[in-house]
C-alpha cells in the first residue's frame, strides 16, 4: 500500500495527459475546423439559394451542433472515443495526404527525350 501511495502520483499525471488532455486538444482542434468548414459551406449554399427564385438550403451547423461538439470535447470518456473514432481519422488523413503531396518526388527522374 505504501508503494502505491508513493509511486501513483507520478503515473497519475501521465494517465491524465493521455486519457483526457490529448484527446480534448485533438477534439477541440478537429471540431473547430469541422465547424468552420461547415459554416463556410452553409454561407455558400445560402448565397446560391438566395439567387434562385425558389431556392432553399438546410443549415448543417446549428446551436445544438456546437453544444454537442463542446460536450464531446470536455466530457472525459466521450472525448477519448470521439478522438479515436471521429476526429483522428479525418485529421490524420488530411495530414498524410498533405505529406504525400509534398513528398511526391520520384526517386528515378524522368528520361529526357533523345534528340534526332
Amino acid at each position: 500500500m505504501n508503494w502505491i501511495i508513493e509511486h501513483l502520483p507520478a503515473w497519475n499525471s501521465w494517465i491524465a495527459l493521455v486519457t483526457y488532455w490529448l484527446p480534448m486538444a485533438l477534439c477541440a482542434f478537429g471540431y473547430t475546423m469541422r465547424a468552420v468548414y461547415k459554416t463556410r459551406r452553409d454561407l455558400r449554399q445560402r448565397t446560391e439559394a438566395s439567387k434562385q427564385e425558389y431556392g432553399f438550403y438546410i443549415p448543417s451547423v446549428t446551436i445544438g451542433t456546437l453544444i454537442g461538439y463542446v460536450l464531446l470535447t470536455i466530457t472525459p470518456i466521450a472525448n477519448l472515443f470521439a478522438a479515436i473514432f471521429d476526429v483522428a481519422p479525418v485529421v490524420f488523413r488530411v495530414f498524410f495526404d498533405w505529406c504525400a503531396r509534398v513528398l511526391d518526388v520520384p526517386l528515378v527522374p524522368k528520361r529526357k527525350d533523345r534528340e534526332k
